[in-house]
């Protein structure tokens, strides 16, 4: 027999308290279970029902204790009373709150502290979380934790490098709920990707590396994803010039997105007025290297607003007062921008030099490799606010050359950057003619550039097979739907063969397809090569002004590297003895006993 206190006690689900009973129940000998508060005995023959009752009040009593805990939490976070628990390279220490009381805090604990920079400056002169974890785990140095015996653990991995440099409160800040707990039943957390409020806090406390130099860690570790192995790649732009406010992305193409670009941009060619020098190593880019969109300040806390519900959507549209015909009219302008009447040299011929764009790479065909003879590394350059590339000839031991082939050019950071430019779909790929720009007072070939009008582009499926997925869904779209869809044609009569109105309703899913192939209407786009003037002087029209690099201030050498290294060496982390947090004598437990 089994004796316990009442149901809620032996457990809040109900699936579980009546699946456990059955099994015990059915075990050899059978086991019965016995509730104390309620009286009940499992093996009676009027328990079944009653426990099933008492079973489903205790599991609704689970849940408004969960969502009681969740309003807390959201209450806490929001007035900036966090729960930071202690992580490695500080400790928690009681400090007087003000009112009488004590409150924990987050100190630095110095010598972790060495390891945590070194860790960072390591990164940023080019080292690889590899080596990291190898020299730490040979030098045995404590990584917070405790093995199963209650010994410490004193092998790193890759893995815990990276998690303790993508942590945002070594430089500082606190950024809570970047997980949740979706079902109260089983208590499984998820990463939250905008379906719960996340609240964020800069300078919540001392910060150990500074804000520059996280920021350029997390660009590190996310160019590594695209093979990115070396030291950091700074953001180089053009500041003077002919080319001002043109980018020159780098050869992993990786570390900064197109917010980061778009408004380096605009403070380049005048349009913010706002210091570039500073702005990328002071922003706040607490999720992994990416900036936090729609912060409202609240007494120093950042809310990021969760993602709303379709349902929840629709009842904001209602509070502000947009009808669902306003948000399909909006959707119908929004489909009509996108076809255009498209001029005669943007059709394809055999020799025409143009640039091949897809979702992984790029590709330059052999006829615009030509109009840059003799050139063998080359310079691509990005205007996000003008939607320019342009290409030129650069020396080979330029920090950003690029071969000059034919050949493909696996360039997903950069493509991504340019989709999101352009509004592109990710279904089809895009071609962009070359345009020729030569200095007319100038006889050298350094002053020749390529020049692509990322607006003068055309479209095309990737595949026959997705042209022909996306004519079957429009084929199957409702009846009102395609009613409600713009069309150049009249719906037919009632009257018409029905051979009329299968060829007409094939004309129409070719229109929608088409749509998709074409950029913005003729009548707005500007032909030509926008902001570059051709017919300047030498000192006006420089092409080939060197782009500078921004936000260097955090680079580091070797020497500072191994000097960080040999602090650690002289004063090695020591976590706290066994005694004070854990038994001397480890507890053997049982595997067939779950921990609750």
């Amino acid at each position: 027999m089994i004796i316990t206190k009442a149901v809620s006690r032996f457990a809040r689900n109900l699936m579980d308290c009546i699946g456990w009973v059955e099994a015990l129940q059915n075990h050899d000998p059978p086991v019965r279970v016995f509730f104390e508060q309620e009286n009940l005995d499992t093996m009676s023959q009027t328990s079944g029902i009653i426990l099933f009752v008492l079973a489903m009040v205790a599991q609704e009593e689970s849940h408004m204790k969960s969502e009681a805990i969740l309003l807390s939490l959201e209450w806490r976070f929001s007035r900036g009373r966090f729960l930071t628990p202690r992580l490695f390279g500080y400790d928690k220490i009681e400090v007087p709150d003000g009112f009488g009381g004590k409150k924990k805090i987050l100190s630095i604990n110095e010598s972790e502290a060495r390891v945590v920079r070194w860790m960072y400056s390591t990164l940023v002169n080019g080292g690889s979380p590899e080596e990291m974890a190898e020299v730490l785990t040979e030098m045995a140095i404590p990584t917070g934790g405790r093995r199963r015996d209650g010994t410490l653990n004193t092998h790193w991995t890759p893995s815990g490098i990276i998690a303790v440099m993508r942590n945002e409160k070594h430089c500082g800040d606190v950024l809570a709920r970047k997980t949740y707990t979706p079902n109260y039943k089983d208590h499984k957390s998820k990463k939250n990707n905008g379906k719960k409020n996340k609240y964020f806090q800069p300078d919540h406390h001392d910060a150990i590396v500074s804000r520059s130099m996280w920021n350029a860690a997390q660009r590190i570790l996310n160019s590594r994803k695209y093979g990115h192995e070396g030291t950091y790649l700074p953001m180089r732009i053009i500041d003077h010039g002919a080319l001002t406010g043109y980018i020159s992305m780098n050869r992993v193409w990786a570390g900064f997105d197109f917010e980061d670009y778009y408004r380096a941009g605009q403070i380049t060619m005048g349009i913010l007025d706002e210091e570039l020098t500073v702005d990328l190593g002071a922003e706040y880019l607490p999720e992994g290297g990416r900036k936090i969109g729609g912060l409202v300040d609240d007494h120093g806390i950042a809310q990021i607003a969760r993602e709303l519900t379709a349902a929840e959507q629709e009842i904001k549209d209602e509070l502000e007062g947009k009808t669902a015909d306003e948000s399909e009219s909006q959707s119908k302008e929004d489909a009509v921008k996108t076809f255009q009447v498209v001029r005669g040299d943007m059709f394809s011929r055999v020799d025409e030099p143009v640039i091949r764009i897809t979702t992984k790479g790029i590709t330059f065909n052999k006829s615009c490799v030509s109009k840059l003879p003799g050139t063998e590394t080359v310079e691509l350059l990005f205007n996000p606010v003008e939607r320019m590339m342009v290409v030129r000839p650069c020396s080979p031991d330029h920090p950003n050359a690029i071969p000059w082939d034919p050949k493909y050019k696996s360039a997903a950071p950069l493509c991504k950057v340019l989709y999101d430019s352009m509004g592109w779909e990710t279904d089809y790929s895009f071609r962009i003619p070359c345009q020729t720009v030569n200095n007319p007072n100038a006889t050298t070939i350094g002053n020749t550039v390529l020049v692509f009008d990322l607006d003068n582009y055309v479209g095309r499926a990737m595949s026959k097979r997705d042209e022909v997925i996306i004519a079957r869904k429009e084929a199957e779209a409702t009846a009102d739907e395609r009613e409600d869809a713009k069309s150049y044609y009249y719906p037919p009569d009632e009257d018409e063969p029905q051979e009329i109105r299968d060829m007409e309703k094939k004309f129409q899913q070719a229109v929608e397809v088409n749509k998709k192939l074409f950029g913005t209407p003729a009548f707005q786009h500007e032909s030509g090569v926008r902001g570059l003037s051709t017919d300047s002087d030498d000192e006006e029209w420089d092409m080939m002004a060197e782009a500078r690099p921004l936000d260097i201030s955090h680079t580091v050498d070797a020497s500072t590297v191994e000097d960080l290294l040999l602090e650690i060496m002289e004063d090695p982390p020591v976590l706290p003895q066994a005694s004070d947090a854990y038994p001397e004598e480890p507890i053997v437990v049982d595997s067939s006993v779950r921990e609750v």
